[in-house]
């Protein structure tokens, strides 16, 4: 349906934002509309873990994983099952640059808003990239819970 592309430069190491954005339990704090879980109870994530967001009624998969290079998850349920959301990092000049790629796809009834669906995708990723950005360069920047804590 649709392929759209973001990047945002966040000026923190490639390690510190990677541990932040692969951390779904704490969704909530990159937006705070959604709070994400993990299926297997475990806080680890890798190939094939599942992750549900309750109230917006979306399950994603992750289908590829490469520690502090890229993420790639597929929606496997909502009104853009089958869609798939990347995200690259890559280090410029001490800073980390994180891509977010999605391929939108709507299902059912829902593709007759498709362009409804490419806006409020649209939306949502800038509003992801952008409070990360906030959230990682500020003062009070979250604490990613160290392996022991989990």
């Amino acid at each position: 349906m649709a392929k759209i592309q973001m990047s945002v430069t966040i000026d923190r190491p490639v390690k510190e934002v990677w541990k932040f954005m692969t951390d779904f339990s704490g969704a909530k704090i990159k937006d705070p509309n959604v709070e994400g879980r993990y299926t297997s109870g475990e806080r680890r994530v890798n190939v094939s873990t599942e992750l549900v967001y309750p109230e917006q009624k979306l399950s994603l998969r992750v289908l590829e994983f490469e520690e502090n290079r890229k993420i790639a998850l597929e929606f496997t349920s909502g009104p853009i099952k089958g869609s798939r959301t990347t995200f690259s990092f890559e280090t410029v000049d001490g800073k980390t640059k994180v891509t977010r790629s999605d391929d939108v796809r709507a299902t059912g009834f829902y593709r007759l808003f498709g362009f409804m669906i490419t806006r409020t995708v649209m939306k949502t990723m800038t509003d992801d990239l952008m409070n990360t950005k906030r959230a990682m360069e500020s003062e009070q920047r979250p604490q990613v819970p160290k392996k022991s804590e989990v």
